[in-house]
């Protein structure tokens, strides 16, 4: 007799890399967009630096929050940031332009407008 246990594995836990990897590479197109000087990655946060503010601001902030989500499968923060801001903690209370929170399904928080 053979006995199969099927044990539900999120994606999460069969990617090995580490968060900021799988971030990088679900936002590499960020690259791309003329107004963003930098993109870093903590945890399960992500900042992006703006040179300034494109036309489409508010929607690339929440794409890319809904994107970061669906590749970590799970929480993301996103915040947007003056380019000089590189010394930005997650801890501190420095201020940022805008902050976004999505998870996989939706964005839960933006203040980005």
């Amino acid at each position: 007799m053979v006995l199969i246990l099927w044990l539900p594995l999120n994606a999460e836990a069969l990617d090995k890399r580490p968060p900021w990897q799988i971030l990088d590479e679900a936002l590499t197109y960020l690259h791309s967009v003329p107004e963003v000087a930098w993109v870093k990655f903590e945890g399960h946060n992500v900042l992006i630096g703006w040179k300034s503010h494109p036309r489409k601001f508010a929607k690339i902030n929440k794409t890319a929050a809904k994107n970061a989500a669906h590749a970590l499968h799970n929480e993301v923060t996103l915040y947007s940031l003056r380019a000089e801001q590189t010394s930005f903690k997650v801890s501190e209370e420095e201020s940022y332009l805008c902050k976004t929170i999505a998870n996989p399904q939706e964005i839960v928080k933006s203040n980005c407008r």
